[in-house]
């Protein structure tokens, strides 16, 4: 009698925990839903808020933040309701171990916003993209440590590809687009091979998909790159400084491509203000070019465009960066004080 009733016991706490393990997943919708979500906030959100539109960095930051809260909250919504929708059709509930793992989910993406509301004021755009695929990857990974599906391996595929990006310092562009496709592409299909019983039992199979689901997102992204850079060619032909001096008195085009000559001598002009200094503090530093650079106009301003030598067309927004910048302030008895400033400036992929 008594073995009768712990083996019935024994049985009911496995069914508990076999039932309580089966309801940390993650529904097919959340995936695609979150996937597209975060690619189109990519696109979108890059295209709005520009120097262009929004000058002042404080009103560009608190208007790109307040967007993407808002889309996010509305997301969030709708997956939840999504999500309980479908397992009340299946008579499951939402375990505690999932609305942990929820809030891990929520505080990485209030983390990543946070991430980009402070860029915009201290500056590392370069990485945020990155960082997006490391942390979202991340949760990802802590998700599939309690769940039978195969998040752990999308998660560290992510990772990888988010590591990848920092250690080759990858083109910002190729960034940005590998992770419009890792979320607009891969996350959907992801989505909708969550429940695949030959994935979920076979490491083999698992590692198959894994390398096909790096080529779906990569070649894409190869591809779409290498397509914009020939978008970026100008179509005027180039002329040297002298001569657009000279037409552009008399010339009506808008669009020109002028060409520094090697050697050349382009003055810096560096204003200094602060709440120590008085007024405006003004010189002119005269930078001399050690290659010929061709510059893209529209008008009288440069577009962004820019060839240094024989190379290929870059754009100031993703190939230009100062990769070392220090202040260095010294005040001794011989010279006085001094401030000594070094920038390193790299237009190389």
């Amino acid at each position: 009698m008594w073995s009768n009733q712990a083996s019935a016991q024994i049985d009911a706490i496995q069914a508990m925990l076999a039932s309580g393990h089966r309801s940390v997943q993650m529904e097919r919708h959340t995936l695609v839903l979150w996937g597209l979500t975060a690619a189109s906030l990519i696109l979108v959100a890059t295209a709005i808020f520009t120097h262009e539109r929004f000058p002042v960095t404080w009103i560009r930051a608190v208007a790109t933040t307040g967007f993407l809260v808002t889309v996010l909250a509305v997301v969030a919504y709708l997956d939840f309701y999504l999500t309980r929708r479908h397992r009340e059709l299946r008579a499951e509930s939402i375990s505690f171990v999932q609305m942990q793992l929820t809030k891990i989910w929520w505080l990485l993406l209030g983390l990543i916003v946070l991430i980009n509301l402070g860029m915009h004021f201290f500056g590392g755009g370069y990485m945020f993209y990155s960082l997006v695929l490391i942390l979202t990857g991340l949760a990802l990974y802590i998700h599939g440590l309690f769940s039978r599906q195969m998040l752990s391996f999308a998660g560290v595929m992510m990772i990888l590809l988010g590591l990848v990006c920092i250690g080759l310092r990858l083109p910002f562009k190729l960034i940005e687009w590998l992770t419009v496709f890792c979320f607009g592409l891969g996350w959907p299909i992801l989505g909708l091979s969550l429940n695949s019983s030959l994935l979920n039992r076979s490491g083999l199979y698992r590692a198959l998909f894994s390398l096909g689901w790096l080529l779906l997102v990569i070649l894409p992204t190869i591809a779409i790159y290498q397509w914009g850079k020939l978008e970026d060619v100008p179509a005027a032909k180039p002329i040297t400084l002298k001569k657009y001096m000279q037409r552009s008195k008399s010339s009506h085009a808008t669009k020109h491509v002028v060409t520094l000559a090697s050697k050349s001598t382009v003055p810096l002009i560096v204003e200094v203000t602060g709440d120590v200094l008085l007024g405006k503090n003004t010189t002119t530093l005269p930078l001399v070019l050690a290659k010929p650079l061709e510059i893209s106009l529209k008008g009288t301003r440069p577009d962004g465009r820019f060839r240094v030598g024989n190379g290929h067309w870059k754009k100031y927004t993703y190939n230009y960066r100062n990769r070392d910048f220090s202040i260095i302030p010294t005040l001794d008895p011989v010279n006085g004080p001094q401030v000594k400033l070094k920038l390193y400036i790299s237009t190389n992929n």
